[in-house]
């Protein structure tokens, strides 16, 4: 293929011989347009007989000249094509490959439809991207690959060289500390060629190196989305990850700091997907929640700040403060829900409250009144034993109310009457001596009980007496 290109420069001085005569016919004409003319065409005389005695660098020296004199003349360009081609393979033979790629690149360009010129440069192109550093630089290498691309966008020989250069080049870029640089040219080198491996594993290492770098300066959040990209080249890289996590909850922090608790949740929630087990990361974001359901600034309602406490407490369990938090929280949305009339939901609310913290007193107290007021209902219509059974529960919330036991004392002397009526003698005496205990104060659970054991007792005699006429008339 060389030697016929080369063959093709000897061949246009036929064709230069039977235009002298027309060169010399032109000096007759004016004009400077015609002058360029003139000289054009006596520097394409020059160089071709300059080509044809293989004195190549000369040649295309006149050459160039004819070309600038006359720039629309194809024949000038096609003849300097092949002096530029002639000369870079000559220079390649040599060993001088970057010379001799940029002359071919020269030629290439001039004569872009010339397919053995453009084949010329595409071969030691090619060559040359796998030669040893000292023959020609990395740099040139990319240069001379970038413009074959252009020239043939589908090579794929050459894409995937490029790729293998741009790699190395980013590689050497990232170790000079350059990591933006070497995420440039390792991104060009992926889209050359998505499918390689080791460009995605070196993509990876090198978005880590620099959020390692940004974290270090305290910029968690480019440090968060450096570690996010460097996952989708290594997804299955655990020092990424661990790094990743540790970055978000940085950023967690320190969004915290500037009030944005809601944010702070967030990323703090992201980073324990990507490690579940960190015990600094899961207290950070119980204190979150935490802060967020007490914060004022929030614009929550009773139970989405409900919620938040116990999203708090599932992260951490013991944290008193927290704890307490809640506990007067459902209190005062059982208040509420007990002066709206719905004092079951406020009882429900209260149970929740105590079981959580059964030391809060604020939470015990009104527990307390709920039980004391509900079953002052069930002892007005008559129900007595459920009376005392909240009432029961009332002493167990508040077991030093002075007026709940009252009220249970009295609850079991009104159930011992019914019992008593009903000629249940052994359970009313029973009621009645819890009420008095209860109260011993009271004159009408004394009374009561004084009564119930005196009608048993008068109960218990005519039953002996009656028993002993039988023995006798037997």
């Amino acid at each position: 293929m060389e030697s016929k290109i080369e063959n093709r420069g000897l061949a246009h001085l036929v064709i230069l011989l039977l235009c002298i005569g027309l060169s010399w016919s032109t000096t007759q004409m004016a004009g400077a347009g015609v002058e360029n003319e003139i000289q054009a065409e006596n520097a394409f005389f020059r160089g071709s007989h300059l080509l044809s005695q293989e004195k190549m660098d000369q040649a295309i020296s006149v050459l160039e000249t004819a070309v600038k004199l006359d720039p629309s003349n194809p024949k000038y360009k096609e003849v300097l094509a092949v002096a530029y081609n002639n000369f870079g393979l000559k220079l390649t033979r040599e060993g001088k490959i970057s010379q001799g790629l940029r002359s071919l690149s020269k030629a290439a360009a001039l004569a872009s439809d010339d397919k053995e010129i453009r084949a010329n440069f595409v071969q030691a192109t090619l060559q040359a991207a796998a030669a040893p550093s000292e023959k020609i630089n990395i740099e040139d290498r990319i240069g001379f690959l970038k413009h074959l691309l252009e020239i043939e966008p589908d090579n794929q020989a050459a894409r995937k060289a490029l790729a293998a250069l741009l790699n190395n080049y980013g590689v050497v870029k990232g170790r000079g500390g350059v990591g933006e640089e070497e995420i440039a040219q390792l991104e060009r080198a992926l889209s050359l060629d998505p499918n390689n491996d080791k460009i995605k594993a070196n993509l990876g290492t090198a978005y880590y190196n620099l959020a390692l770098t940004k974290g270090k300066a305290g910029e968690f959040d480019e440090e968060s989305t450096l570690l996010k990209k460097a996952l989708t080249f290594a997804p299955k890289d655990a020092t990424i990850t661990a790094a990743l996590a540790k970055s978000l909850s940085n950023l967690a922090v320190a969004k915290g700091k500037k009030g944005d608790t809601a944010s702070q949740i967030a990323l703090l929630k992201e980073s324990l997907t990507l490690n579940s087990e960190d015990q600094i990361t899961k207290k950070n974001l119980a204190a979150a929640y935490n802060n967020l359901a007490v914060s004022e600034a929030a614009h929550l309602n009773i139970a989405e700040r409900i919620a938040a406490l116990e999203e708090s407490l599932k992260l951490e369990p013991n944290n008193k403060a927290t704890v307490r938090n809640l506990g007067n929280l459902l209190a005062k949305e059982a208040v509420r829900e007990a002066k709206s009339g719905s004092s079951g939901k406020a009882m429900s609310l209260l149970e929740r409250a105590a079981k959580l913290d059964p030391q809060n007193q604020v939470v015990m107290n009104n527990l307390a009144a709920v039980y004391h007021n509900e079953a002052l209902r069930s002892g007005e219509k008559g129900d007595h034993k459920e009376e005392i059974r909240l009432l029961k529960k009332a002493i167990e919330a508040a077991p030093s109310n002075a007026t709940i036991k009252a009220d249970l004392a009295m609850a079991y002397n009104d159930q011992a009457v019914v019992l008593g009526k009903k000629g249940d003698p052994e359970k009313e005496i029973a009621l009645l001596s819890k009420a008095a205990k209860l109260d011993p104060e009271n004159e009408v659970i004394r009374e009561n009980l004084a009564r119930a054991k005196k009608n048993a007792a008068a109960k218990t005699q005519k039953k002996g007496s009656h028993a002993g006429k039988k023995s006798n008339e037997g």
